[in-house]
């Protein structure tokens, strides 16, 4: 498959999910203070080519990352790339306060490595000059990145800016069963023991819910903590396209608001049937997911949404997750049946090269970047040397797509980890990187083989399922709206998340409130917002690339 988005600590429960996971770790922890000082440029600036280059770099960080100052790859790059590099640290959490008012003082880091900044905010800094223009560094000083961002699809389209200048770039990680995430999962041996099919349409789908509760199965529940644990997004789009975040629709070019017509109704209306049958559960909407990770572990639930079964049942459970099975997408009543797809690109950027920042710590960043940026570099300024937590793949070990793999990871990292900088900064975990892994076989009764298992029910069941174009990840809001842009998406996204759960359990009745609540989402300003995500959208995502590969199916089946 030649396929081509930040999202929540998704893989934590086994040793693969750890390390490949598409996630920054949270919490706290530094090095030194953010009001460290940075120095002047002039004073940077090397005159002696034998003598290390100074390079200031800014991280938020959490306590898993431990001291920078000491960490093995700091010393690892320093030595290779003749650079000292001083660290200027504050906690992940604080990072959206401490990055404005470092930047509104005049005092702000030479380079961002670790921080967050939406596009608005390149935008704002690019056009006041404060973050330099990437592009001709990339170019001249990282072949390998600038190559990269040519090649994959959601970095060619998701990095330039509205004047065509890269201010910014971001964390990258390739993960294919991230992109398709909303899973609804099955316990095989409940199919076997009624003697039922897996279901591909919401009727079969009612049945099997129905058998399960005569049998006291608690048919289907979820969580309102756990990685796209409610069910709604999946049973949706049997009835009209919806991501589960912004709930765009694109047709004919253009956007549309999947809340606000008939075809979510109809979906509502399903969903709250099965709600006031008892097929859903009455806490499905409530309970945390401790909860619903005990349900699953006990077998006392049929169905379970989640992004990863693995992380439902977690690491002391992990032999148990080859009896649970993906359903693929349901045909609905007109035929509808939709993937939610999440691998529309990316958006915004960690890593940024301010003013202050003298021309020998841009080369010098350049060069550390390009290297990072290879299958190589990738693994070395994640898991540190090899040999220690990693080696290389042998000859004739097979990767996820089947050929030949790049490496092997060996054991669980210690926390804090002091061995690599694990996905802090502008990291690009390639679709070549992330398939490189060592294939486990899927089934292993251990549960080893997690990873290859959301890899084959991933392309088994959902890829190829999305719409032909989505709205991209990337949207270039005008720094002017941006605050307005911010109001309106939260206002119209809670209104509809409020309302779809008072219509599903029954507070609010689709035939007698429908209209008001459209009508609701109107005068929250969704004209103005659609107005403003049309033009800020370049063009439309293409996710032709993005399809099933009956090749790897294959592969992955024979593994054993």
């Amino acid at each position: 498959m030649k396929a081509k988005k930040r999202i929540a600590v998704l893989l934590a429960t086994t040793l693969v999910m750890v390390l490949l996971a598409a996630c920054s770790h949270s919490g706290t922890g530094s090095n030194s203070s953010a009001d460290d000082s940075s120095g002047s440029s002039d004073s940077k600036q090397s005159a002696d080519p034998s003598k290390p280059v100074t390079v200031n770099l800014f991280a938020g960080t959490s306590s898993f990352n431990g001291n920078l100052n000491t960490n093995w790859f700091t010393k690892y790059a320093e030595d290779k790339f003749n650079m000292k590099i001083n660290w200027t640290t504050v906690p992940s959490t604080d990072e959206s306060t401490k990055q404005p008012v470092l930047l509104a003082s005049g005092e702000y880091p030479d380079i961002f490595w670790a921080g967050a900044f939406n596009n608005s905010d390149l935008l704002k800094y690019g056009q006041q000059g404060v973050f330099i223009p990437l592009n001709d560094l990339l170019q001249k000083y990282a072949p390998n990145a600038w190559k990269a961002i040519q090649d994959t699809p959601e970095l060619k389209q998701g990095l330039f800016a509205p004047d065509g200048n890269i201010y910014g770039l971001p964390f990258y990680n390739y993960c294919l069963h991230c992109y398709y995430s909303h899973k609804l999962w099955v316990y095989k041996p409940f199919l076997d023991k009624f003697h039922l099919s897996l279901p591909t349409t919401t009727a079969e789908f009612e049945h099997m819910l129905e058998v399960f509760k005569q049998n006291g199965i608690l048919p289907l529940t979820g969580s309102t903590d756990g990685w796209n644990s409610d069910p709604t997004t999946f049973l949706m789009n049997s009835f009209i396209y919806d991501d589960g975040g912004s709930h765009f629709n694109v047709k004919d070019g253009k956007i549309e608001f999947s809340p606000i017509q008939d075809q979510w109704k109809q979906g509502l209306e399903y969903i709250h049937d099965l709600y006031s049958k008892g097929m859903i559960s009455s806490a499905a909407f409530t309970q945390t997911n401790d909860v619903l990770s005990k349900q699953a572990i006990n077998h006392e639930v049929g169905v379970v949404p989640w992004g990863c079964m693995n992380c439902v049942v977690g690491a002391d459970h992990l032999s148990d997750i080859v009896n649970w099975e993906t359903i693929p997408p349901l045909v609905g009543p007109d035929g509808t049946h939709f993937a939610s797809f999440g691998g529309n690109g990316v958006s915004g950027a960690v890593f940024a090269i301010t003013n202050k920042a003298s021309q020998d710590e841009k080369i010098a960043v350049m060069k550390l970047l390009d290297f990072m940026w290879t299958p190589e570099g990738t693994t070395i300024a994640d898991y540190g040397p090899e040999g220690k937590f990693w080696s290389g793949a042998k000859e004739g070990e097979k990767g996820l797509m089947g050929t030949q793999a790049l490496f092997n990871v060996n054991t669980q990292p210690p926390s804090p980890f002091t061995w690599g900088w694990d996905q802090l900064g502008p990291f690009y975990q390639s679709e070549e990187w992330r398939n490189g892994i060592v294939a486990k076989p899927p089934f292993a009764k251990d549960g080893s083989g997690s990873e290859a298992l959301l890899q084959y029910y991933t392309q088994k069941d959902y890829a190829g399922n999305q719409p032909k174009e989505v709205v991209p990840a990337s949207v270039w809001i005008k720094p002017a709206d941006s605050q307005q842009y911010a109001q309106l998406q939260t206002n119209i996204n809670d209104f509809v998340k409020q309302w779809t759960a008072g219509f599903i359990v029954g507070n609010k009745s689709l035939s007698k409130d429908w209209d008001d609540y459209v009508s609701g989402v109107k005068k929250l300003g969704l004209d103005q917002y659609l107005s403003i995500t049309q033009s800020a959208m370049v063009k439309p995502f293409d996710t032709g690339s993005f399809q099933k590969d009956e090749a790897d199916i294959k592969f992955l089946e024979s593994l054993k």
